[in-house]
């Protein structure tokens, strides 16, 4: 099962990484009761890549911009695929962005770390620049500091990206997942870290042992709809993890 941004994001916050403050909207009309400070940025919530070239994300300034561009956004296929939602989300300021992910690769029934310092770029740029190494006997620091020096990474980035990636990993193995992906990970001038975009797969055999992620389990779209109900979280405790093999996944870019 892959989830949309705002759920992902829904997930990082419960382990502590990082998220800007968001507002998922179902209906034009929440826009008026936004919670975020303007200058905001929507963001077409469907499963699929390509949506800033597709016209998916747009910036907005203020309520009549940003019911225009809801409108247009909720009008959009990305796909064929319509949104049932928009993540209202505030702007960031952005130093440094790097790509980072945690896959079971369903060859060798491991997780592999897989990192790039040039995040949030295009597909074939980015596969040339993405390091990888073999979780083979669990996670540990080691791994992550290795990744990240692989990334040609130095001092506070070596640590801050350790930290990230230890939690996308307790996230992955809590919640028997076949991928999780932060792309990207954006660093502010100040030295702040900021998951601006993620991706999260869920090993479909592992459904029934999370009843907080079914709850986000719902038909994809192929028309315009007017009104979706919004998922809610319910805490369950992390389950033992069950290791089996993923569906082949590839990186993928918005």
């Amino acid at each position: 099962m892959d989830l949309l941004e705002y759920q992902a994001k829904e997930l990082f916050h419960q382990v502590g990484i990082p998220v800007l403050p968001s507002q998922p909207i179902a209906k034009l009309s929440e826009l008026k009761h936004l919670h975020i400070p303007y200058p905001v940025v929507l963001k077409s919530q469907v499963h699929s890549g390509g949506r800033g070239r597709a016209g998916g994300i747009r910036f907005v300034q203020n309520t009549i911009d940003a019911v225009a561009a809801a409108q247009a956004i909720f009008s959009l296929p990305i796909l064929k695929e319509y949104p049932e939602v928009i993540l209202a989300e505030a702007r960031y300021d952005a130093q440094e962005e790097f790509f980072l992910s945690i896959v079971l690769d369903y060859q060798l029934q491991r997780p592999v770390l897989m990192g790039s310092a040039k995040g949030g770029i295009d597909v074939e740029t980015l596969l040339k620049h993405t390091q990888k190494v073999v979780l083979h006997q669990g996670f540990s620091p080691f791994y992550a500091r290795r990744l990240a020096t692989k990334m040609g990474l130095q001092g506070r980035l070596i640590h801050g990206v350790s930290i990230i990636l230890e939690k996308m990993y307790q996230l992955f193995i809590e919640k028997d997942l076949d991928l999780v992906e932060i792309n990207p990970l954006a660093v502010s001038s100040s030295g702040e870290f900021m998951a601006l975009d993620g991706k999260i797969t869920v090993n479909d055999m592992a459904l029934s042992r999370h009843l907080d992620l079914l709850s986000f389990l719902k038909p994809r779209v192929d028309q315009p709809s007017s009104q979706t109900p919004q998922a809610t979280i319910v805490t369950t405790p992390p389950q033992k993890p069950c290791w089996l093999p993923a569906r082949e996944k590839g990186v993928t870019l918005d």
